[in-house]
């Protein structure tokens, strides 16, 4: 178990994704620190992850209790061997010109500006000790545009852009301070969440068109993107820095049949 005594923080880990990535992890034998808004999914989340696992309380929005909660992070564990940057939201469909800039600023705020200021944090806490990695949650609408997703699709373009800038800033040993490999996983349509089987089967339009976005015409699987994630962040990895990995079904090669 490559993870094995490792401390990993997961943010949005409480559910979805995040709570998969969470678990995989867990079984790895690293010490998960799982950070999310919601008590009530937080207790949820360590009856499933184990002794080990912790909640910490936190809206990765707001830059202050960010802090506080990565202050936590190093009173109680000392540092950070990884981090999984997987909190996120989407929002309601509309065109550019009908989106309300509420909308627009609360996915912002969460999908893109919730990174910045987590990374920050990681950064200073993983860089102690050699072979730290980081993971961006990112989507495939980060790497191709939909249409009616302006919020969604500019923030995660700009977190990969935000996770190639970061790559290049901590790919190597300088000052002190050790290098941090950080990667992205781009997720296609997955099972869950905003796909749940309600959600589905109430508007199988939308349905058909999701899985037809796809090459391999099927939904993928919350342990699929775990996968990858786990992936990244291990040694397998270790040549990898500033990679944007799709996860998707084949979504991102293009318009096809």
């Amino acid at each position: 178990m490559q993870f094995q005594g490792k401390t990993i923080v997961v943010t949005g880990g409480s559910s979805g994704i995040g709570l998969s990535i969470a678990r995989r992890l867990s079984e790895e034998g690293a010490r998960v620190v799982v950070l999310g808004r919601s008590l009530e999914k937080g207790r949820s989340a360590l009856e499933q992850l184990g002794a080990q696992a912790s909640f910490i309380p936190c809206d990765v929005a707001e830059p202050g209790a960010v802090r506080d909660a990565f202050a936590e992070i190093e009173a109680r564990f000392g540092g950070l061997d990884h981090a999984v940057n997987a909190a996120g939201i989407t929002a309601p469909y509309a065109q550019v010109a009908d989106l309300q800039v509420q909308d627009w600023e609360r996915v912002v705020r969460i999908n893109l500006n919730g990174p910045l200021y987590c990374l920050q944090h990681e950064l200073r806490l993983i860089a102690r000790k050699a072979g730290g990695s980081i993971v961006n949650l990112s989507s495939c609408a980060g790497v191709m545009a939909m249409p009616n997703q302006a919020a969604y699709v500019a923030s995660k373009a700009g977190l990969n852009a935000l996770t190639q800038v970061v790559a290049m800033e901590n790919a190597c040993d300088r000052d002190g301070r050790h290098a941090v490999r950080v990667n992205a996983v781009a997720p296609g349509p997955i099972l869950g969440g905003m796909n749940s089987p309600e959600r589905l089967a109430a508007n199988p339009a939308g349905t058909e068109r999701k899985i037809n976005a796809t090459v391999m015409k099927r939904f993928g699987e919350a342990g699929e993107v775990a996968a990858a994630v786990l992936f990244l962040l291990g040694d397998g990895a270790s040549y990898m820095t500033g990679s944007v990995l799709s996860v998707d079904g084949g979504y991102h090669i293009g318009k096809f049949e």
